[in-house]
């Protein structure tokens, strides 16, 4: 039976889509379904995210059963910020079925191709801080928060299409204790670059729930100065920034969100979180009936935290204030109870972060890849 390939507008058919990796991975103990209500607040048309971008799902038929799924992103403020015209797919789910792959890639670069783009990137879901890249290493661990999981023959559907590597990003993580149940210290160098630092007017300190709001800004400033030559980041705007990140703060621990000031501007931020996939797996991707109690009960029993972001000012860069944080937030973990640290997901080319995490004593132990394939000739929308 031959496949057809279905534009997707919402709906039961949206709800079909995103039931499909629930059936596909149903078997493999590392997968973590991931929050619907979550999922559907990212891909909200009122996501801030989407005044400046836009999002069309596609999926294969064969007969009456679904068996993949695609998604084509247009990213303005990427093609603006990077002068280039490209088109991501994300959302990427399919039966080991190659006729499949090969029909929800030809149909989503045909459309890409109409609508100006000259290359297709991908996995990238929604923004470039989350779902990014596809696990080509660690099918053993469950993810992190904020990352996938895809089973090794999704990387032989991707490479059969033509698509190539462009780059990969990599998750760290490290034991806070030995197996004797000692407390591991941070390495020396690093603590003595804590200690050492030396900026007049500096001040470190947890965020605060009563001002939030102005929290918020002093670390949207710095991620906005401290990214701005990472490979792809594009700059997020405020109101981007607070959405994708509220939802989390809610459930973080303010000893591991850090916000570092000089004379009260902004200089450094830290954002570290409850490793929620340990608890969002209990759930089994809904909160109702039963989901949200499940959760909240496994939350109580989370172990690790994630280190998701750390960033400084370029002015302060060379002064220690990385270490500085990373030792407050490690402090901050002890006291909490955690038993693992982990980081992701860096991009393999940002020399400065890696840097920080391996001096922290990191490891990586998964893999994710970004690929992509030219589209040829552009073509007139239609």
């Amino acid at each position: 039976m031959s496949i057809a390939i279905e534009e997707v507008r919402g709906g039961a058919d949206l709800t079909d889509i995103l039931d499909l990796p629930l059936r596909l991975h149903a078997a493999d103990p590392a997968y973590v379904p991931p929050l619907r209500p979550l999922v559907l607040r990212r891909i909200d048309p009122k996501n801030p995210f989407f005044r400046r971008a836009s999002l069309r799902f596609f999926r294969a038929r064969r007969g009456r059963e679904t068996v993949g799924s695609l998604s084509l992103l247009l990213d303005e403020a990427h093609d603006r910020h990077g002068g280039e015209r490209t088109a991501f797919f994300g959302f990427f789910e399919c039966e080991r079925d190659h006729e499949a792959a090969r029909a929800l890639f030809g149909a989503v670069s045909e459309r890409a191709r109409a609508l100006g783009a000259t290359s297709l990137r991908g996995p990238r879901n929604v923004t470039r801080v989350e779902d990014i890249g596809l696990l080509i290493e660690g099918y053993e661990s469950r993810p992190p928060l904020l990352a996938g999981h895809h089973p090794p023959y999704y990387r032989e559907l991707i490479e059969a299409e033509g698509f190539s590597k462009r780059y990969d990003m990599l998750a760290y993580d490290t034991p806070l204790f030995d197996p004797a149940g000692r407390r591991r210290e941070l390495p020396e160098a690093l603590r003595q670059r804590a200690a050492s630092v030396r900026i007049p007017g500096l001040e470190v300190r947890r965020v605060a729930v009563h001002r939030l709001s102005r929290d918020m800004e002093i670390a949207h400033a710095v991620f906005t100065e401290a990214y701005r030559g990472v490979p792809e980041v594009v700059p997020m705007s405020r109101a981007e920034f607070v959405n994708l990140g509220r939802a989390f703060v809610a459930l973080a621990n303010p000893r591991l969100l850090q916000i570092a000031t000089v004379r009260g501007e902004p200089a450094a931020f830290a954002v570290c979180l409850p490793e929620l996939n340990e608890a969002f797996a209990a759930a089994r991707g809904r909160l109702w009936p039963l989901g949200w109690a499940r959760a909240a009960a496994a939350l109580r029993r989370v172990r690790t935290a994630s280190f998701k972001l750390i960033g400084v000012v370029p002015a302060y860069r060379s002064t220690g204030l990385y270490a500085l944080l990373v030792q407050h937030v490690v402090d901050g973990l002890r006291a909490a109870g955690y038993e693992r640290l982990e980081a992701s997901l860096i991009h393999e080319d940002n020399a400065p972060m890696r840097h920080i995490v391996e001096s922290a004593g990191c490891v990586p132990y998964r893999r994710y890849r970004v690929y992509e394939r030219p589209l040829g000739r552009r073509e007139q929308a239609t």
